[in-house]
Order: C-alpha cells, then structure tokens, then sequence
C-alpha cells in the first residue's frame, strides 16, 4: 500500500468516526443519569453570547461531550478490566477486591474524641425521652466490610472493629439499652445470604438474626417470632449494588439477588404511609424487576430512605408505638420488628429536617425508641444522631 492511499483511508476512517460519534449523539438522545457512578450526566448547554464569551459554554459542552460519550460505561469496565489483568490491581477507589467474590468497602479510621461526641448525643436523647417515659434502645449494625474485616490484606486495611469498640462502651445504660448483634453476625457470617457480594448491604437473613436477639431484649416476656414464620425466597433479576457501581461488573466475579422473607398467616396487608403515598406492603417488588444491571434493587426493602415512614401492623403482638430513627441498613431489618408494635414510626435524620423531639413522641404516643444505624454510617454521618 503507497503512502497515499494509507494517509486516504487513514483521514476516512478518522471522519468517518467522528461523523458516527456525531450521528450517535442524534439518534441516541441524552443520557439523564449514570447508575454506574450515581449521579445526573451533563446534558447539551444553552448557547448564549455570554457564555460563549465567558467560556462557559465550550467547559459545559466539554463535561457533556464526556458524559454522553457512546458505550461510556462500556469502556470504563474495560479500563478497570485491562488494570486488573495488567497490573494486578485489586484496590479501586476505596473498595477492596476479595479473591473470594466480595467487595468490600473500607471503613476509615475514627478516634476516641469521634466515638466520645457520638456517645454523648445518644445518651443525651436517651435520658430526655426517660423524661417522657419512652424506653430507648440503640443497635449498631458491624457492616459488610465490619464482619468480613479479616478478607483485608495487610497493605489495605480497614477499621470498623476498631469504631466499634470504640463506641460501645461509652453508651450509658441508665439512658439507653445497648444492644450488641456483632457476635451473631461474626459467628454465622459464612452462612448462605447473609451479605450481598456486591453491595455494602446485609440481606434479610442476617437482618432476621440480628432481630431475634433485638426483639427479645425490647419486648422481654412476649411471644418471640421464628424464621419459621416466614417464607425464605430469593427474587428479581441479578444486579451488581453499590460496591460494584465502583469497581464495575468488570471485577465483580458474582451477581447478587435480594432474599425476600414473606410473613405467614397475616390477618390483612401491613399498611404503609409515606409521603402522601400509601401502600399495603413491606416491599417495593417493582424494583426487583428493573432491568438495569446496576439498579439499587436494595430498595426493594421498604423502599429508598424516605424521611419519615408509618407502618400499622396489621396482628400486632403489643399494643406499643415504636419510633426508628435509622440508615438504610434498617430497611431489611424494619420488617422483624414490625410485628411487635401496633405502630412503627420511621425517621431518617439525613432528610428529616427541624425535627421537635418531645412533640413528636407525644402527638404518637410512642412507648420505644430504637437507634438503629451501621457502625460505619454513625460516625461518617453526623446528621444521624443530630436529634434536635
């Protein structure tokens, strides 16, 4: 082949990418989101003298040009593929690629003074409500990363033991009622379903081992429920979670399903109230059939983290009202302890805005508050324990 023709079809094929780049960009439209990294994708900027003038509009026109790139996430898996195979990478961003299938996230070191201010917050609202005459109870959930902590090599490795047993001890049980589910969750971690592989999540298997003990300890001398009063089934299509939209599906060796647990011998639907919406199920099926690989199907729990939640049992095994102030990591545990009370009432302090405490409490006649966060979650978000 002559140097003329090379630098021809050379030139060619380089138009001839750009103008399919370009006739792509019609056809396809405007991607809004990336589920793979989580946020809203820069669309097409509004053409203005101004911005032109200013050079806002080639940067916006830049940022769009990346985010509307074809098969984007395509390459971005390939990219992380190609560094495991060529560099043996196993550390992307913060998540740790264990040989055996999990991805773990690390969990960042805290201090003694982190673990003090949080100790204090809890405690304070434990003894305002024991003016109210409202029992408090605090759960600390050891995450994913927490319980399989032993998975980390020695050249990354993470801290929510340590937090965590940083933090127990500083609870004051004159206020509050401490109640540990860390060793359940260490001693049957290696059972079927107790973690998601691929998202920082626990299923409903370990939520329902942690219940037992936590329905036990806040309703001493009631009838306690058995696994065998639910039906154990898991549904929905295969997704990769939270953990894998990091490192993509590249290196995430399994896909997960969501464990849905079915209370048996119901008298009526349990009744959900939130943001103007009610619903007659613990669960949002809809989201295990979202076709998105990457889709957040650990929503199907309860739903996203709503600020504010109502659920009336429909067989209710005490006449109490129970307050959660919570994460997300109570969504897959809510439905155990729903059971207990005639009325569950559920805050998340990340998006429950001017909360008044003391009139809450009385205008729901609540009777127990139960803390109930991850022990990662508790010291990075602060909002979680900011009670007044």
């Amino acid at each position: 082949m002559n140097k003329k023709l090379f630098n021809l079809l050379l030139s060619a094929g380089f138009l001839l990418f750009i103008f399919g780049v370009f006739f792509f960009y019609i056809v396809a439209g405007d991607n809004k989101v990336s589920i793979l990294e989580s946020r809203n994708l820069a669309q097409e900027p509004t053409y203005s003298a101004d911005t032109v003038a200013s050079g806002d509009y080639m940067r916006a026109w830049d940022s769009f040009f990346n985010d509307q790139f074809p098969r984007r996430d395509a390459f971005t898996e390939l990219n992380m593929r190609v560094n495991e195979l060529a560099l043996g990478q196993d550390v992307y961003k913060d998540v740790y690629v264990a040989p055996d299938g999990y991805l773990l996230t690390k969990v960042e070191s805290y201090t003694k003074d982190d673990a003090q201010k949080i100790a204090k917050r809890i405690n304070d609202v434990g003894k305002e409500l024991q003016t109210l005459d409202v029992k408090t109870s605090l759960v600390v959930v050891p995450n994913k990363s927490t319980v399989f902590e032993d998975k980390f090599p020695t050249y990354y490795p993470s801290f929510g033991r340590e937090g965590y047993n940083r933090l127990m001890p500083l609870i004051d049980d004159k206020y509050v009622q401490n109640i540990d589910v860390s060793q359940i969750l260490y001693k049957n971690k290696e059972k079927p379903n107790m973690f998601f592989y691929t998202d920082h999540h626990w299923q409903a298997t370990a939520a329902f081992l942690a219940s037992e003990k936590v329905t036990k300890d806040m309703n001493p001398g009631v009838k306690q429920l058995t696994k065998d009063d639910w039906t154990w089934k898991k549904e929905g299509l295969p997704f990769y979670g939270s953990d894998a939209r990091k490192t993509t599906s590249a290196l995430a060796s399994k896909s997960d399903q969501v464990m849905v647990a079915t209370q048996k011998n119901l008298s009526a639907p349990y009744k959900l109230d939130v943001i103007q919406e009610q619903r007659d199920s613990l669960y949002v099926m809809s989201r295990l059939t979202d076709p998105a690989v990457y889709a957040n199907r650990y929503t199907a729990y309860i739903g996203t983290d709503y600020p504010e939640l109502h659920i009336t049992s429909p067989d209710p095994l005490t006449k109490k009202n129970l307050l959660i102030f919570k994460d997300s990591y109570a969504n897959a545990f809510i439905q155990f302890i729903a059971p207990y009370y005639a009325n569950v009432h559920v805050l998340d302090l990340r998006y429950y805005k001017n909360l008044d405490l003391q009139a809450y409490v009385k205008k729901y006649k609540i009777d127990d508050t139960l803390l109930f966060f991850n022990n990662n979650s508790i010291y990075a978000t602060p909002q979680l324990t900011t009670f007044h």
